[in-house]
């Protein structure tokens, strides 16, 4: 039964659906049915043959034995058509085994930038173990798309077997030949054979001993032979690229400086090809012609810049004319974007690394990258954003780890930051992120004030550095301020001297230095000068720069603006209580304004009791005193007592004489007779009593029991026998008295 062209319409729609379902059964029972009744469609009916053509092509690709002979009969019905596509040719030349070699060179000279065609024309080659042919298609395809990475895994394939039949064929084959083969696959064994073969040249014989020297030995030692041996004599252009390549794949951008030159430029051949031979010479021009070498070679040199030399100059130069050869270059996109990132232009920077994503730099390094620029810019949530889209893609790593540690400590998730870095210390080898790492953990401990493991983490970290160096530094600097807040003043000092010497102190810890030497009477080391006036911060913002200001008046003898400065600093500071404490040292040392340090005091009771002890509470009765708050005096110096009663009575028993005596003055003050007696027999109750404390007594006993004349008598004597002698009023006294007591008992 013959269909009508709308029926036949139907079952090609249900046909290319059941296609893309892969209901292979019903696919078939459409297409016979299509057969049957094809001449149904009409002229006006082209696009719906087209689709029909391409259909069946597919179609064919089903059975286990393609039938290629009719596919390229569908291909020529495209052809005829003039609406034969790129995909079309992908297909049938996917099957490399059957495709005829007419087919290839008609594709390929149709589609001279296709990936995939010459991809296909590679496998052909290689199966019909045609390799020189096929090493110079793939070479060709790298040179369009460097970023091919299974192209370049092909060809080492190829190369590795096309070497392989060269070692083992009877004829004479060139050394040239098998020592660019040999160094393609890092076969080691034949360029050890290649070591004395005449045939090579001298440049191709230093070629062999570097290309073992690089397999052989560790990259510290070819370094220093290249110094010392290599950099001296003639060598090739591949040899050198060896060598900067391999200097490159180990971070050693000195010597990378040291090998290559600046490129030259590349000669372009015309692509004016007539036929398959024409064609294939232009693919063999191409592909020498350095078009990719010279981008390469601005990429190392660039990079060269940006990790050792710091040449912006240069690198710009490197970025100009690459991107000149190749504007699409996502390798020197990115390299752009680390010039804008190293001079702080982070726009600029993140609008490069993006177009170089968008031209092919591969997800991980352009996340990688991101978590740099979004750490610089010091947005913590970006970062998190972008970590969570790396590991989307990929194993999380030990920068990935560290960069997410860092980031939920910024946003002061504190506890998981510190889960972060515990795991990502354990679960990776260790890398230069476990610097950081253990760098950011010895934060956290400094946070939560475990001093402890904030040294011991300090400690590993140094070790990934030289001595001396910034990073080295910098983790003293951070030492250098924990122990200032710790009150450590000698070993604060020790780091301040040593970051002094290496000339890499923070600027910010000047003026801590300065004090230190200033409040334990150390002598300024060479080159570190007194604290001035000038010193002061003229328009204070952050708690440092009040700490700052803080010590410097206090240097300069102001040390009631020195308290003021630090109570704004303790304000404003994630250790308050250092702060306040230091503060409040310093408003004692201002003896004319009691009410000051009062004042820092009450502020320390409310905002940080946790930073109340001894040498805070101590001083506090002896201000109230001071400033005639005698009953508030009495009430804190026997609170005082009953909060460091050991320390009062065991710890530190001279204490309690202090106490008695701030007591007696409060009594005193407060004209309380009685408690005044009793404190004061309680500082004549030792067994050396003080001079002043007899004096004291006596004129008290003078004033108010005038007829005690034994206890006057006693009290005069005692204070006598010091090696000051009595004024001349008291020894009177005393000669007055002894007459008196001889006059009325002893007579």
């Amino acid at each position: 039964m013959e269909l009508t062209r709308e029926e036949v319409l139907k079952h090609i729609t249900a046909a290319e659906e059941a296609y893309t379902q892969r209901l292979h059964h019903q696919l078939e029972s459409h297409i016979v049915v299509i057969q049957e009744n094809f001449d149904a469609l009409g002229a006006q009916d082209q696009a719906i043959c087209i689709r029909f053509y391409r259909l069946y092509m597919r179609f064919l690709t089903l059975f286990e034995a393609v039938d290629v002979a009719t596919m390229q009969t569908y291909l020529e019905a495209l052809e005829n058509e003039g609406v034969v596509e790129a995909s079309d040719y992908e297909l049938i030349c996917s099957f490399y085994h059957k495709c005829p070699q007419e087919l290839y060179e008609k594709a390929l000279m149709a589609y001279s930038y296709n990936e995939t065609l010459h991809l296909h024309y590679a496998l052909k080659l290689k199966h019909e173990q045609r390799f020189e042919e096929a090493v110079e298609v793939l070479k060709y395809v790298l040179e369009c798309y460097p970023g091919a990475t299974e192209v370049r895994f092909l060809l080492w394939e190829i190369e590795q077997e096309y070497l392989d039949e060269l070692c083992h064929t009877e004829q004479e084959v060139d050394a040239t030949a098998l020592l660019d083969l040999a160094s393609a696959t890092h076969n080691t064994t034949v360029l050890k054979g290649l070591e004395l073969d005449p045939r090579l040249s001298k440049a191709e014989g230093y070629h062999v001993q570097i290309q073992l020297a690089i397999w052989q030995n560790r990259s510290v030692a070819v370094r220093d032979q290249w110094r010392a041996e290599w950099k001296f004599v003639e060598l090739a252009t591949k040899t050198r690229n060896l060598l900067a390549d391999y200097a490159k794949a180990f971070m050693m951008y000195d010597m990378v400086a040291e090998v290559l030159s600046f490129p030259e430029a590349p000669e372009f051949p015309a692509e004016d090809f007539n036929d398959f031979s024409d064609y294939s010479d232009y693919m063999q021009a191409l592909t020498h012609a350095g078009w990719q070498r010279a981008q390469h070679h601005y990429l190392l040199i660039g990079k060269s810049c940006y990790f050792y030399s710091k040449d912006l100059k240069k690198m710009a130069y490197c970025l100009q004319q690459g991107l000149e050869l190749h504007p699409k270059n996502p390798l020197l996109l990115e390299l752009k974007g680390k010039f804008f990132f190293f001079q702080a232009e982070y726009p600029q920077a993140a609008e490069a690394f993006n177009e170089a994503f968008r031209q092919g730099l591969s997800a991980t390094d352009y996340l990688q990258t991101m978590m740099d620029l979004n750490d610089r810019v010091n947005d913590p949530k970006a970062i998190l954003q972008v970590v969570n889209q790396f590991h989307q893609r990929h194993f999380p790593n030990a920068k990935s780890t560290c960069f997410r540690g860092i980031a939920l400590l910024k946003l002061g998730l504190v506890a998981e930051a510190l889960s972060v870095f515990n795991e990502g210390i354990e679960d990776y080898q260790q890398s230069a992120f476990h610097a950081w790492m253990y760098y950011w953990r010895a934060v956290i401990h400094r946070k939560n004030k475990n001093y402890e493991l904030f040294f011991q983490d300090i400690e590993r970290e140094v070790q990934f550095y030289e001595l001396g160096s910034s990073d080295y530094c910098n983790s003293m600097n951070l030492s250098m301020e924990v122990l200032f807040e710790m009150g450590d003043y000698e070993k604060c000092y020790q780091y301040a001297c040593y970051c002094h010497e290496q000339g890499r102190l923070d600027p910010e810890l000047y003026p801590v230095f300065q004090w230190l030497c200033f409040y334990d009477f150390k002598e300024n080391p060479e080159g570190l000068r007194p604290a001035s006036e000038g010193d002061l911060v003229p328009d204070p913002e952050t708690y440092i720069d009040y700490r700052n200001n803080g010590l410097v008046y206090w240097i300069i003898g102001n040390e009631a603006a020195a308290a003021k400065s630090l109570v704004v600093a303790a304000q404003n500071s994630p250790d308050a209580g250092v702060y306040y404490k230091l503060a409040f040292s310093a408003s004692r040392e201002a003896l004319d304004d009691h009410q000051l340090s009062l004042d820092i005091y009450e502020e320390i009771k409310a905002q940080v009791p946790e930073a109340r002890i001894w040498e805070v509470d101590h001083p506090y009765p002896a201000l109230l005193s001071a400033a005639k708050h005698h009953e508030q005096a009495t009430a804190a110096c026997l609170n005082l007592i009953a909060s460091y009663p050991y320390r009062a009575f065991f710890d530190y028993p001279r204490d309690i004489n202090y106490l008695a005596q701030a007591l007696k003055k409060s009594a005193q003050g407060a004209e309380n007779m009685t408690d005044f007696i009793r404190y004061s027999a309680m500082l004549l109750s030792t067994e050396n009593p003080e001079e002043n404390h007899l004096k004291e007594q006596h004129q008290m006993v003078k004033d108010f029991f005038k007829d005690q004349l034994f206890l006057r008598h006693n009290l005069l004597e005692a204070a006598s026998r010091f090696e000051q002698p009595l004024e001349a009023v008291e020894a009177q006294d005393l000669a007055h008295l002894k007459s008196r007591l001889i006059a009325t008992y002893f007579s």
